[in-house]
């Protein structure tokens, strides 16, 4: 038992009538002078040796 399916091209495109993209994903450009979130993160960011050598360092100090 074979389903036929009715042909749903019945005119064909025309270069004035863009194709939608359907499914396709849409990217957009950052500008390349702005700072990512991930640079302003880890501009603020100290590493654990950094933070521990500080508290130690405190903590002798005191």
């Amino acid at each position: 038992m074979s389903k036929t399916y009715k042909d749903i091209h019945e005119e064909p495109i025309m270069a004035s009538e863009p194709v939608a993209a359907y499914g396709e994903p849409t990217t957009y450009a950052m500008p390349s002078k702005s700072v990512s979130a991930k640079e302003r993160i880890m501009a603020s960011t100290v590493s654990v040796d950094e933070y521990f050598d500080e508290l130690i360092t405190s903590a002798t100090n005191s």
